[in-house]
């Protein structure tokens, strides 16, 4: 039997010490939450390596929404760490095995040390850095502040020991070369090891609290298996790194499709409240809010826009999977998908929000949650601006070619060709590519990735079948993104784009509590304001602050006097 040359240090999750009490209890209870969601789901080491059905339905998981801490700490542990590690573990480095199932079963928690503070999207020029060492050893370093990995929850929490895939730049002989991925150990659960310093940051505000840290490195010694991978000197280090980071890509892809329950969820609450909440009509009659077309079109437009992008993530998972296709189409595929349904999300739940008033600001009502989460999502795994403009750049130059529309007559098709080519002209007739593309198009190249989800969105509802009214309201949302394209090219006009969006509305409320019930959310739906019943008990429960005399017939009488010096 093949004896690990890289040990964990021993601990339990539920190890308990008087030291771990005074932690956030939030951000003990999304750790528990994460186990409890992953030990569910069973994913295995097949599941994440060969990313099966399973691990996919996950990402999807309606409660999800309920703690986007737990999401967080989820993909982390079974996309990022243990996807990664499951690649050496099924070829070269077998031993790794047991930790890989370790992270599956939440024995130990795994971090994912890639982004530094000082270099944001500029991740391939690193100044971390690991050092080989006449011994085999490595030394691993933090050169200065801004070098600290950034973002990644190491500080110790409940016991539950932690260890990271880290990238460093790769020193032999005083040559580099270039990033590399290496196993550390970063605490045993109550003390960080020998040399790694995490600081704690504030917690993002408007989101549930994630023990986000700067972690710093002091020549930490490392042994040889720490590496993944070689020491071969490469001659297409940029390449390799990033098949070295690809989890990052399944993560753009299975981060984006958590919009699809964020909609449901965020949809059925508003749907139920306007239902309950009644205002005095024109008539002196009590009405629910939901007659409003005010309150009609935000909620309808974000219950289409979850059917469809439903389809959308079901199409790209498959897109995804398809080995046949470069892996630079599949990213680009995924940062679409990524593109368009956080901006969906985002709009919709702003607009549902407002429409619930002052309910809407309460974080008890969920949405403004998952507003906040959504705005993490937007940047992890792959900033979608920067995605943008790095598939815009690759598609101008031709280097690759997404699938094409499946009905390339549609106006979101038109609608995408069009920006690309109004784009192309725009660099070709430019004596300095580099210089157009940065003064013209890179401002523009989020638009242009978002006209490809909405194009990509809308073939696979057609395709897959989703009911026609619900298409209808996606396709006028999608042109009234940039409507102005559509009335200068003559395709419509403003009161023909209003009227299209009525009728696509009047087919569509009559189906309104289908729908709702389609989604099967409610055992995920913690807002009180649904219903009377959940608003009653809600009330029951929140501290109540009154006169001390209030019971008495005769109160003490209230006297304002004059202030003693």
């Amino acid at each position: 039997m093949m004896t690990p040359t890289f040990q964990l240090p021993q601990s339990g999750l539920f190890r308990k010490r008087s030291e771990l009490l005074s932690r956030d209890a939030r951000v003990v209870l999304s750790y528990e939450r994460a186990r409890a969601i992953g030990l569910a789901h069973g994913i295995t080491l097949h599941d994440t390596l060969d990313l099966t059905k399973k691990f996919w339905d996950l990402h999807t998981d309606p409660i999800l929404g309920l703690d986007g801490a737990a999401t967080t700490l989820l993909t982390i542990q079974y996309n990022l760490v243990a996807g990664t590690l499951a690649q050496y573990a099924a070829t070269t480095r077998p031993e790794l095995v047991p930790l890989v199932e370790d992270l599956l079963r939440w024995n130990v928690s795994g971090q994912f040390c890639l982004t530094e503070l000082g270099r944001g999207l500029d991740i391939f020029r690193m100044k971390t850095s690991a050092t080989l060492l006449p011994s085999g050893e490595f030394d691993l370093h933090t050169p200065s502040p801004s070098d600290a990995k950034f973002m990644p929850p190491t500080v110790p929490v409940k016991g539950l020991s932690c260890i990271a895939i880290v990238f460093a730049q790769l020193y032999v002989n005083g040559e580099c070369r270039g990033p590399r991925p290496f196993l550390v150990n970063i605490n045993d659960g109550y003390d960080m090891c020998i040399g790694v310093t995490a600081k704690l940051l504030p917690p993002r505000g408007g989101s549930t609290p994630v023990n986000h840290s700067l972690t710093n490195f002091h020549h930490v010694r490392l042994p040889p298996s720490a590496l993944l991978g070689n020491l071969n000197k490469s001659d297409r280090i940029h390449r390799d790194f990033m098949s070295s980071i690809w989890r990052v890509a399944v993560g753009s892809l299975a981060l984006g499709s958590i919009t699809v329950p964020n909609f449901q969820v965020s949809s059925y609450i508003a749907a139920r409240y306007f239902q309950r909440r009644h205002v005095t009509g024109v008539h002196g009659k009590l009405v629910p809010i939901l007659s409003f077309r005010t309150q009609q079109l935000p909620l309808m437009h974000a219950i289409a826009q979850a059917f469809v992008l439903k389809a959308l993530f079901k199409w790209a998972i498959e897109a995804f999977m398809d080995k046949n296709l470069d892996v630079r189409v599949r990213h680009g595929v995924a940062a679409c998908c990524k593109a368009v349904g956080v901006q969906h999300a985002q709009v919709a739940n702003c607009a549902l929000s407002e429409r619930l008033g002052a309910q809407g600001l309460f974080e008890y009502n969920q949405l403004s949650n998952i507003y906040s989460e959504m705005r993490g999502i937007s940047i992890a795994e792959g900033d979608i601006l920067g995605l943008s403009m790095r598939l815009v750049a690759d598609t101008l130059a031709q280097t690759y070619t997404l699938p094409p529309s499946t009905h390339q007559d549609s106006p979101l098709a038109l609608h995408e060709v069009s920006l690309f080519e109004e784009a192309t002209e725009t660099v070709s007739s430019s004596a300095d590519f580099t210089q157009a593309f940065m003064q013209y198009v890179q401002p523009r190249c989020q638009l242009m990735v978002e006209s490809m989800g909405h194009r990509m969105a809308y073939d696979a509802a057609i395709d897959q079948g989703v009911s026609q009214y619900l298409i209808d309201l996606y396709l006028i949302n999608a042109i009234k993104t940039d409507s102005a394209w559509y009335v200068e090219r003559g395709m419509f006009t403003r009161q023909t784009i209003m009227r299209m969006e009525d009728a696509a509305l009047s087919a569509a409320l009559p189906h309104l509590d289908e729908l709702l019930a389609e989604m099967k959310v409610e055992p995920y739906i913690t807002s009180p304001i649904i219903s009377d019943e959940r608003w009653e008990a809600f009330s029951k429960t929140l501290p109540v602050y009154s006169s001390p005399w209030a019971e008495t017939s005769q109160q003490k009488p209230f006297v304002l006097e004059r202030a003693r010096l």
